[in-house]
């Protein structure tokens, strides 16, 4: 039985499992991810346009000559991932195992705790260091008088960068997530309906910003990537909380290779699985302002 590789329909799929099983999935499938894909290799050419500006009409002259306003220039950016995985499955374990282990059980299960961790790490430390690159980083320490003040800080900042609020989605550690509704000066508002008194204080909308929960482990600003990934314990910093436009974002994934064998003698009667995809995450030259940081120590107990 020849080898059977599957990358595009393979890829399609697990497209499928990021808004569930990836914190940073809106960034994954963002537009920008999709709309910018290796065409060949794993180098990715971005657009973006200029124009001059518009002048006064002269109603009685004809002055000046026509010419191109518009100019195009290529961003460049190389897909910085180049990853591999392979395993043995042995038709007797499939058998013992009552069919537990199989190839999709295990690839599965790959993907949920191996790959798609990875992935969201790598996409916290790039982010972390797009907002350092730029400017729009903050490391005072947070309290809960302060806190509000900070995120109006990143707000008015975005604002003045012509970054639209609609879009921008706000990543943040669960201890920054319980500050914030600690928060000196939150306005609350409890309803009581049907005579149940259920209150519900999660914040998932902040001054129209959508706001995400994620785990501190996977909000570094440094990983190793050696086997998996793993918090570079000796030079990461925490994030706190990261303001994000999607649309200044692009993450693309390509996947080269996804094949499976089936038992051969080279095998020693054993299933072969192997494959090999690209990826990366890209800051778009005319949209820096697009992600702010938090960055410092998290918040200790003793101001939660």
């Amino acid at each position: 039985m020849p080898n059977l590789n599957y990358a595009a329909q393979y890829g399609r799929e697990l497209a499928n499992a990021y808004p569930y099983l990836s914190y940073y999935g809106d960034l994954w499938n963002a537009g920008e991810s999709q709309r910018f894909k290796p065409l060949q290799g794993k180098t990715v050419y971005i657009p973006h346009m200029t124009t001059s500006g518009a002048t006064a009409v002269d109603r009685d002259n004809l002055t000046g000559v026509f010419a191109r306003n518009f100019d195009i220039a290529w961003e460049a950016k190389t897909l910085e991932m180049d990853r591999e995985w392979s395993t043995l499955i042995d038709p007797m374990d499939i058998i013992e195992t009552n069919e537990v282990a199989t190839i999709a059980n295990v690839t599965a299960t790959f993907n949920e705790f191996q790959k798609i961790p990875e992935m969201d790490a790598f996409m916290a430390s790039k982010l972390a260091s797009f907002a350092s690159a730029f400017g729009g980083v903050s490391t005072t320490s947070l309290d809960a008088s302060n806190i509000l003040g900070q995120w109006d800080n990143a707000l008015v900042y975005m604002t003045n960068q012509r970054v639209n609020r609609d879009r921008v989605v706000a990543y943040m550690t669960p201890a920054t997530y319980k500050l914030l509704k600690q928060a000196t000066g939150m306005t609350r508002f409890i309803e009581v309906t049907n005579g149940i008194r259920d209150v519900d204080r999660n914040i998932a909308r902040l001054d129209g910003v959508n706001v995400i929960e994620v785990p501190e482990d996977m909000m570094k600003t440094a990983y190793t990537f050696t086997e998996g990934w793993a918090v570079d314990t000796s030079n990461a910093q925490q994030i706190n909380f990261l303001l994000v436009d999607p649309m200044a974002v692009a993450a693309p994934i390509k996947y080269e290779t996804s094949m499976m064998s089936a038992p051969t003698a080279q095998s020693k009667g054993k299933y072969l699985y192997y494959e090999r995809y690209y990826y990366g995450a890209f800051i778009l030259n005319q949209r820096q302002a697009g992600v702010w940081a938090h960055l410092g120590s998290a918040p200790s107990a003793g101001t939660l």
